[in-house]
């Protein structure tokens, strides 16, 4: 079940989101989250979460700006991987951002995560542009690839 986050889950959360994105710990300072900034996304009603058998499993961030829709964050827990529900929250926040009359859904990664840039393309979305990154979470200048994806009415 996919639904909107809940206060009470801001921790558990952020251990998930942390937790998948430890692969860039080479070059990222600290976590990829904290317990305060998703309780932030929370109260914005910008944070979907997955439920499997009463546990969390999943997160995905999402944004409206306009006729542009935005996830971010994606996070599967280990034990949750390779069954789809990265995809059933990319579609779900999709769906959102379509019900509040988006008409492009965006993302970003890292141009050092290669593998996942097939796995959104297999999505449908399409690589519009790479660019340096120079915020302070990284250790060091990062690759940024963009990434968008028309959204059908």
């Amino acid at each position: 079940m996919i639904r909107w986050a809940r206060e009470v889950e801001a921790g558990q959360i952020a251990r998930i989101i942390n937790a998948a994105f430890e692969i860039e710990r080479e070059f990222r300072r600290g976590e990829r989250t904290s317990v305060p900034e998703i309780r932030e996304l929370i109260e914005r009603r910008s944070l979907l979460v997955a439920e499997r058998d009463g546990q969390l499993v999943g997160a995905v961030e999402v944004r409206v700006a306009g006729a542009r829709g935005y996830f971010g964050m994606l996070a599967v827990d280990a034990s949750s991987r390779r069954g789809g529900l990265g995809r059933a929250l990319v579609e779900a926040a999709e769906e959102y951002c379509r019900g509040a009359g988006c008409t492009v859904m965006t993302m970003s990664t890292g141009e050092e995560r290669a593998e996942l840039i097939p796995y959104y393309e297999k999505m449908g979305y399409r690589v519009t542009g790479i660019e340096d990154s120079t915020t302070r979470a990284f250790k060091r200048v990062v690759r940024v690839v963009k990434m968008e994806k028309r959204l059908s009415p």
